[in-house]
């Protein structure tokens, strides 16, 4: 760890006490518990547009921007909180892939949310002095704009960053993945999540979490009996007060799937229960299968560009023509798609004809599956 950390504690804390800012009461009670830390001065609390493509909703406050004092004084902090209207953005099946404002690919909902506070985000940053360490924090969807900020700020300025994510979802494709996981490094990312989180989990394959290696911060948690009972930001407080430090849950990361354990799981005839297990599974598992195509075939994904396809079209006809080339990998994209139907209660036996629209409207309806279970999330995030 190099540089000026906030320990997991606090930055849990101050990810979950961004909440209160609904109002103006608690707004004073932000300012009355971080008095001794935050400099309130100026304009500190600024307005996020939340929404899916260029139409946006109401703006609501979730956005801290603060010089620190005291033990903090040659720091400065940018505070995102989650917010259910972005989720609309996040759960759209239609959504595409934007440029981002670092040049590289990511989920359009974050996109235009960000660029909603870029005029403030700049204003801030142009203005800081004698800062040695910028903080960006947050929960949740909170902590995809966290990650944008942090990527823009390293991308524009000299200025050292730390990210710090509880529950965040993926926020770009691997070109940004590398690209953020690069500027910042790896050992400046603090990306916390319970292992039964599924938020964490979405959106599924080729959107892909930072950092790209060495180090993230699994939490061990139950199945719970409501699915994202452990999205919740008092959850990760709860979390963050039981480990005590950053090293603790270091620990737990996991080292990854097999090869080998991926086949097993795609060949397997067991029963496939929806979980945030399994849709880790289903991205390793979708990972692994259009890499498979891409080295028997040479065909790739071609997931960025302007076109009306969704996701959903490209990989299905991806992996149709795929099936058509290959038989290598056809009974490979047959496992695949005979898991991800299993999901939503659809049996695929053998000899079932993989078309494009058979495909598609299996990949369709797991999405609105995960859709749902997303959105309940978000109505529920403290």
């Amino acid at each position: 760890m190099n540089g000026i950390e906030l320990n997991l504690k606090l930055s849990a804390k101050i990810s979950e006490d961004v909440y209160l800012l609904g109002d103006s009461i608690g707004m004073s009670l932000f300012k009355a518990r971080y008095n001794d830390r935050f400099q309130f001065e100026g304009e500190n609390f600024h307005k996020v547009k939340t929404g899916a493509f260029i139409v946006v909703k109401k703006p609501s406050t979730m956005l801290i921007l603060a010089k620190g004092k005291g033990a903090h004084e040659q720091e400065a902090f940018i505070t995102f909180k989650g917010t259910s209207s972005l989720y609309d953005a996040l759960t759209d099946l239609n959504a595409g892939i934007k440029t981002s404002h670092t040049g590289t690919p990511i989920h359009q909902g974050f996109y235009y949310a960000f660029d909603s506070v870029l005029h403030d985000l700049k204003k801030f940053i142009g203005e800081l002095k004698g800062v040695s360490m910028i903080h960006c924090l947050g929960h949740s969807l909170g902590g995809a704009l966290a990650s944008l900020a942090a990527d823009w700020i390293r991308a524009r300025s000299s200025l050292p960053v730390k990210l710090y994510t509880f529950g965040s979802p993926r926020v770009g494709l691997d070109m940004f993945a590398r690209k953020c996981t690069s500027r910042l490094s790896s050992n400046n990312i603090y990306r916390a999540y319970h292992r039964t989180d599924p938020v964490a989990m979405v959106p599924t394959w080729p959107f892909t979490h930072i950092p790209t290696r060495d180090v993230d911060y699994r939490i061990q948690s139950p199945v719970a009996a409501i699915p994202w009972e452990y999205h919740k930001i008092k959850r990760y407080v709860d979390s963050a007060d039981s480990a005590g430090s950053w090293e603790v849950l270091k620990n737990n990361r996991p080292l990854g799937y097999l090869d080998s354990t991926i086949e097993k799981w795609l060949e397997s005839d067991g029963l496939v229960s929806f979980s945030a297990r399994s849709l880790e599974l289903v991205n390793a598992a979708l990972m692994y299968v259009c890499k498979k195509v891409l080295h028997a075939t040479g065909i790739a994904l071609v997931v960025a560009g302007a076109t009306t396809l969704t996701l959903m079209d490209r990989l299905a006809i991806f992996l149709h023509k795929a099936v058509e080339v290959s038989s290598d990998v056809s009974s490979w994209v047959f496992h695949l798609v005979k898991k991800m139907a299993s999901l939503i209660g659809i049996m695929v036996v053998e000899g079932t004809s993989l078309t494009v629209s058979f495909m598609r409207a299996v990949f369709l309806r797991l999405q609105q599956r995960i859709a749902s279970m997303v959105q309940s999330a978000g109505r529920d995030l403290r």
